[in-house]
C-alpha cells in the first residue's frame, strides 16, 4: 500500500487545487438593496396625505415587530439589505432605527448601510440654506467629520453592517450640491476618523453637466472618479414627465442614456424606481410589477465594472417605504406583495 501513497497524495492535492480553482472562478454576486425610511410615527400619517396604504397600516418605524416583518418580506423578495436614511445623531431616523430595526428578532438576516442625508445635515452648516454645501467652510467639514465618526463608532463595527473589501458602505445623498470638495478632504476626514469608507455618491442627474461624469460637479477629476462608486437616488424631474406615463418609459427615455454614460466611465450602481406618486402635487409615474421587471432587465444590460471583491453590481431600489414620493415596493393594500415577487423573479433569487 505504501507505494501508492505518493501518487494518491498527489491526486488529492490536484483535486484540491481543481476545487479551489472552481471556487475562485465563481462569478461575482450582485447585491440588491432598497432605501429604507425609519421616520414614521404610528398613527401620524393622515396629515401628509400619502397615496397608497401599507399592508401594515399607519405603523411606527420604532416598532421591532414592524421591522421584523419588513425584513422577512425583504428576504422573500431577494434583497440583500437596506440602505437606511440617516439624518443625524438626534434625528428621528437614528432613534427609530435603534429602537425598531436593530431590535427586530431577525435583524441579523440582512445587511444594512446608511444613506447620509447631506442636505439636512450640512446645507445650513455653512451659514446659508440654499441647497449648496460649501466645503471651504470649516463648519461644514467639521460637521461631516463628526457625523462619520459617530456612524463609525456606533454602527460600522456591527457584523450586520454592509462592507465592501472591509470598508463600511455609505451612500452620500446629492453630492452634486457639494462645492469646493476634493479627494484631499475625503482623505483627511477618513484619516481623522480612523476608517476608510466605501462611498457611493448620488451625483448623476438628467439635467446639465450632471449627465456626464467628465463634466459633473464631483465626477471625474483628472480622469479619475472622486468617489468609489456612483448612483442616482432619484432621476425624477416633474417637467419632463408625460402625463400618465409609466415609470419604465420615463426611465428609459430620460435616465438610461445618463446611466449608460456613467456606467462606461465609473463604477455605477443602477437605480430602480418602480413608480412615483408624490402627494405634494408633482406629476405621477405609474408602475406595475411587470413593468418593474422590464426596468430591472434594462438596468442589468448596462456596462458593468466590479464594485469590489466578489461583488459584481449593486442595484439600489428607490424605495422600500418612501411614502412621501410613492416610490415604494413595500406591500400595500393595492398590489400586496406583487412587487416583491417581481423583484425576486427578475433577479433569479
Amino acid at each position: 500500500m505504501k507505494r501508492f501513497g505518493t501518487p494518491l497524495l498527489l491526486l488529492l492535492v490536484l483535486i484540491g487545487d481543481w476545487s479551489a480553482s472552481l471556487s475562485a472562478a465563481e462569478p461575482p454576486r450582485d447585491l440588491v438593496l432598497a432605501y429604507y425610511y425609519p421616520w414614521y410615527h404610528k398613527g401620524d400619517w393622515t396629515r401628509h396625505g400619502y397615496f397608497g396604504e401599507p399592508t401594515l397600516g399607519n405603523y411606527g418605524s420604532d416598532d421591532p415587530q414592524i421591522a421584523a416583518q419588513h425584513i422577512e418580506w425583504a428576504q422573500a423578495a431577494g434583497l440583500d439589505g437596506f440602505v437606511v436614511s440617516w439624518g443625524g445623531p438626534q434625528d428621528m431616523t437614528d432613534k427609530h432605527f435603534r429602537a425598531g430595526y436593530l431590535q427586530a428578532a431577525n435583524a441579523d438576516q440582512l445587511k444594512y448601510a446608511f444613506i447620509y442625508e447631506s442636505l439636512g445635515r450640512l446645507d445650513a452648516a455653512d451659514g446659508e440654506t440654499n441647497e449648496r454645501i460649501d466645503f471651504s467652510k470649516r463648519r461644514v467639514v467639521r460637521r461631516f467629520q463628526e457625523d462619520l465618526a459617530y456612524l463609525n463608532k456606533q454602527f460600522c463595527g456591527d457584523e450586520r453592517y454592509l462592507k465592501i473589501d472591509g470598508r463600511p458602505v455609505i451612500v452620500l445623498y446629492v453630492t452634486r450640491t457639494f462645492r469646493n470638495f476634493d479627494a484631499k478632504i475625503l482623505e483627511q476626514i477618513q484619516a481623522a476618523v480612523g476608517q476608510k469608507f466605501y462611498f457611493i455618491a448620488d451625483e448623476p442627474f438628467i439635467l446639465g453637466e450632471q449627465k456626464d461624469p467628465a463634466t459633473a460637479e464631483n465626477g471625474l477629476r483628472d480622469g479619475k472618479p472622486l468617489f468609489d462608486a456612483y448612483t442616482a437616488y432619484n432621476m425624477f424631474e416633474s417637467d419632463l414627465v408625460k402625463d400618465g406615463e409609466p415609470a419604465v418609459d420615463y426611465m428609459r427615455r430620460e435616465a438610461l442614456p445618463v446611466f449608460q454614460t456613467w456606467a462606461e466611465q465609473t463604477v455605477f450602481c443602477p437605480t430602480l424606481m418602480p413608480k412615483y406618486h408624490d402627494f405634494r402635487g408633482k406629476r405621477t409615474l405609474t408602475g406595475t410589477p411587470e413593468q418593474y421587471q422590464t426596468m430591472i432587465a434594462m438596468m442589468q444590460a448596462l456596462p458593468k465594472q466590479p464594485v469590489g471583491h466578489g461583488i459584481g453590481s449593486i442595484y439600489l431600489i428607490t424605495s422600500w417605504n418612501e411614502w412621501w414620493e410613492g416610490t415604494t415596493i413595500e406591500p400595500d393594500t393595492t398590489d400586496g406583495e406583487a412587487f416583491l415577487k417581481a423583484n425576486r423573479e427578475a433577479f433569479g433569487r
